[in-house]
């Protein structure tokens, strides 16, 4: 991810193409200032210096670590993760597809069971009615 554009530019596991993520203005502020140098010029960088997919994980540990989460998380689960809470918030299937770099929507479906199963979570806490 570099600062140039704020968006994520990442390239498919399987279909080899580019996906750009573009990012809402609470995760800009998580990530914090666009870094100048010493004449005040914004410096095209990369945001996140994670060299490799070690260094990642090692990253992504530590992270898990501060924020006392008590489960093994990957980078897969942050991705279903994001699927899902955004389908649980509305968004389209084919959008989705497009933010994820699927090309069709085969993949993406399985995401909307876990949606689905939300949903009826969220009805079995319902009180019993007694009649």
């Amino acid at each position: 991810m570099q600062w140039q554009n704020l968006t994520e530019k990442a390239q498919g596991q399987s279909s080899k193409n580019w996906v750009n993520t573009p990012l809402n203005d609470g995760l800009l502020q998580l990530i914090g200032k666009h870094k100048v140098n010493e004449e005040g010029v914004q410096i095209d960088s990369k945001i996140f210096n994670l060299s490799s997919q070690s260094m990642c994980l090692r990253s992504l540990k530590y992270w898990v670590k501060r924020a006392k989460i008590q489960k093994h998380i990957t980078w897969h689960c942050a991705r279903h993760s994001f699927a899902v809470n955004i389908l649980n918030n509305g968004a389209n299937i084919k959008t989705v597809a497009s933010l994820l770099g699927h090309s069709g929507l085969q993949h993406t479906e399985k995401y909307t069971r876990a949606v689905d199963e939300l949903k009826q979570k969220a009805i079995d806490s319902l009180p019993k009615l007694k009649l």
